[in-house]
């Protein structure tokens, strides 16, 4: 239970492993709807019209993909909340470089969480790029 007794998840290592990974698969895969989704932090089933918020995603996608074939949350370093439905985390992925069959690296980045209708959206993710691109 999360103590609010809500019903509502709480961001804690195993919730944010599994969000932040499906939004990595949601850019790894170009599903621009996810990706949305997310980035839209809430406002997405509100907005009228969604073509800046895909297009945004599609951008975020290619740029993804163009860096890594595929990535894998291996670490979550550190949550940092903010309330009880906000929180910030450090966390580590396992990626493939794009074009590479072999050979991963190690990068840390960020993510901003909000629980928001019984889910946990990735409302920014933010790599801690070693300038390696």
């Amino acid at each position: 239970s999360d103590g609010r007794g809500d019903g509502s998840p709480t961001v804690d290592d195993a919730s944010a492993t599994t969000a932040i990974q499906g939004y990595l698969d949601a850019l790894s895969k170009g599903d621009d709807d996810t990706i949305a989704r997310n980035n839209s932090c809430g406002f997405f089933d509100a907005v009228k019209d969604r073509r800046p918020d895909m297009t945004i995603a599609k951008l975020s996608s290619d740029a993804f993909r163009s860096q890594y074939g595929a990535a894998t949350v291996s670490s979550i370093d550190k949550i940092v909340t903010w309330s009880t439905n906000q929180a910030q985390v450090l966390f580590t992925m396992r990626a493939t470089p794009a074009g590479r069959s072999q050979g991963q690296v190690e990068r840390q980045a960020t993510a901003q969480l909000l629980v928001q209708d019984g889910h946990i959206l990735v409302c920014s993710y933010l790599p801690r790029n070693t300038g390696q691109f």
